[in-house]
């Protein structure tokens, strides 16, 4: 059987773009979605409520690594609310989280500028956010993609 020929060198098909370790530490660019999402996402606070299937924890990661700044992401349904923060912290307080939670959201996950294993740390804030949504964990990712799952102490 004769070998097909290929269209495209394997570097072109694996480019690494939208990868978060990628775009950290060799400057690859964000995929289109990734764009899109940061164009709506333009300042601390901004907000954007999308498709579930839009967006996952990897494209905030991406978007971090990027911006060096936190996002967070919540979902309720079929689709999920994205908040940028800056680079220490994600603009939810404890009365807009049982607000958020009352109205049937979910914490996703959210996102911590850095590389280290201590950039998926939670901190006290972060824990007492999750205590509104009743839920027991939820994750955060670092600048790399890296994550951790991080939980209410009983």
């Amino acid at each position: 059987m004769p070998i097909r020929s290929i269209d495209m060198p394997i570097e072109q098909r694996n480019t690494g773009k939208g990868n978060p370790n990628a775009v950290l530490t060799f400057g690859i660019a964000l995929n289109n979605r990734q764009k899109k999402l940061l164009e709506v996402l333009t300042e601390f606070d901004s907000r954007i409520t999308v498709s579930k299937k839009s967006v996952s924890m990897t494209d905030l990661a991406a978007l971090t690594a990027y911006t060096g700044d936190e996002f967070a992401m919540f979902t309720k349904g079929g689709e999920r609310l994205v908040v940028r923060g800056n680079t220490i912290s994600v603009k939810i307080n404890v009365e807009q989280a049982k607000q958020m939670a009352q109205q049937g959201y979910r914490w996703s996950g959210h996102t911590h500028p850095g590389v280290s294993s201590y950039s998926l740390f939670a901190s006290a804030g972060d824990k007492m956010i999750l205590q509104q949504f009743k839920q027991k964990t939820s994750v955060i990712y670092n600048s790399k993609g890296q994550y951790l799952t991080f939980e209410l102490e009983e």
